[in-house]
């Protein structure tokens, strides 16, 4: 029998926030539409190639026109992942770490008075329609930068944005960020800290602080500033899909269960909690569980291929080659080379065959 090695890597979030996009549209006086790029697999513009989470967040949106390289797990750090415990019979098949995610919603802001630090999209329109600050105007020439892949130039505007309005937090997120895509992580740390310190209901800020603690493997940290932010964002399904992945990392995977189960509930269409916690399903031995997950994932978007892959794992876990084989049949059609697949479906046909012949 052939035996292949199953192993977990959680699908990490994508989570755009297009800040500039706000900047811009409210100078054009016109209704906020996001700068999301659903679908499609592209990459955040700008992202360095060694990048290990370039998938991720990104003050400035998505630039179609440049396609990075696909980000590597973090198993390339030299982290490995606990291999599922088998107590039956049957192949054991591959779950790999997809090249790409989806992007999931900007936090919803509470209705608090903000003060200097109210971003552009926050302020009156209309006949008194405002005019862009000195650091505003600063932060739109930091998203050209950055989408012409000038990342240290960004970085730097960025730096004048603070040093012109010091209780700008828009200005300290973006620099955040823009740290964390350079590398920076304490640098990112330090920034989001000094923005809470101004802003200490920023859910954005907590968030991006969080993932910056989560590359540093502080998971600990990492955890309080995601349960911070989604008490305080208690709609946006993002900050209980990173404890949940935070809570994979503790070794905690039931709960990280629970915590995707409240992404759901907060977004019963964000697909990325429902592919994580049918992969916590898996490392838990209960494929029933983990199927129907998936099935939920294929349901929001059937040309997904992890989903359709995911699903057929999971039916071979119980046994159910015939369909496993269909599961990864529909994955090869939206992704003729995706290698995975391809050598599950010829275990699986192999399964389906012998257990056919067995049947009186």
């Amino acid at each position: 029998m052939k035996h292949l090695t199953i192993t977990f890597r959680p699908i990490r979030a994508a989570a755009a926030f297009s800040l500039m996009a706000c900047v811009a549209t409210a100078v054009a006086v016109v209704p906020a539409t996001s700068a999301l790029a659903q679908g499609g697999g592209t990459s955040p513009a700008g992202v360095p190639e060694d990048d290990p989470f370039a998938d991720e967040l990104n003050p400035f949106g998505r630039n179609p026109d440049r396609r990075p390289e696909p980000a590597q797990p973090p198993a390339a750090r030299g982290t490995g992942t606990p291999e599922l415990p088998t107590a039956r019979p049957t192949p054991q098949l591959p779950v790999p770490f997809p090249d790409t995610t989806v992007p999931g919603d900007p936090a919803r802001r509470s209705d608090r008075p903000r003060g200097e630090s109210r971003t552009p999209m926050e302020r009156p329109r209309g006949r008194d329609a405002w005019e862009p600050t000195p650091a505003e105007e600063l932060l739109i020439e930091a998203e050209k930068l950055d989408k012409a892949g000038k990342l240290e130039e960004a970085r730097d505007k960025l730096r004048e944005v603070i040093t012109l309005d010091p209780k700008f937090t828009l200005g300290y997120l973006a620099l955040g960020v823009t740290l964390r895509r350079l590398g920076d992580f304490e640098g990112c740390v330090d920034v989001c800290s000094k923005g809470l310190a101004i802003d200490p209901q920023d859910s954005e800020l907590y968030l991006r602080r969080g993932i910056a603690w989560f590359h540093l493997g502080l998971y600990g940290i990492a955890l309080e500033d995601f349960e911070d932010a989604a008490g305080i964002a208690y709609d946006d399904p993002r900050p209980e899909l990173w404890r949940g992945l935070t809570l994979v990392e503790l070794g905690r995977p039931l709960e990280a269960i629970n915590a995707y189960a409240s992404s759901i509930r907060r977004d019963r269409g964000y697909m990325l909690a429902y592919l994580n916690r049918g992969l916590a399903y898996l490392r838990t031995d209960e494929p029933r569980k983990a199927e129907y997950d998936f099935n939920q994932a294929i349901r929001h978007d059937p040309d997904d291929v992890r989903a359709w892959f995911n699903r057929g794992v999971a039916q071979a876990q119980q046994g159910k080659y015939a369909e496993a084989v269909n599961s990864y049949a529909e994955a090869l059609k939206r992704d003729p080379k995706h290698e995975p697949s391809r050598r599950n479906i010829d275990v699986a046909r192999s399964m389906a065959g012998r257990t056919a012949s067995r049947t009186p």
